[in-house]
């Protein structure tokens, strides 16, 4: 088991594509008006990244309670 999983890669490039949507929001005005879709894939990406840390969590509970199980 490791920290990294699916949830956190696509959850980081959910937060690097929002960065970027926003720097080009800053410099293209036209690029700026729709600026609350790179809030919505920056939240998701959040999410995304958070659910990747509450599975490797889940996982590691999982594998102490198997553990304490078979001692």
């Amino acid at each position: 088991m490791s920290k990294i999983n699916g949830e956190n890669i696509a959850g980081t490039a959910f937060l690097f594509l929002a960065a970027l949507f926003l720097a080009a929001g800053m410099v293209n005005p036209v690029v700026a008006s729709v600026a609350i879709v790179f809030y919505l894939i920056a939240a998701i990406g959040a999410g995304l990244v958070f659910l990747g840390y509450r599975s490797y969590h889940s996982e590691v509970l999982s594998a102490r309670m198997t553990e304490v199980k078979h001692a």
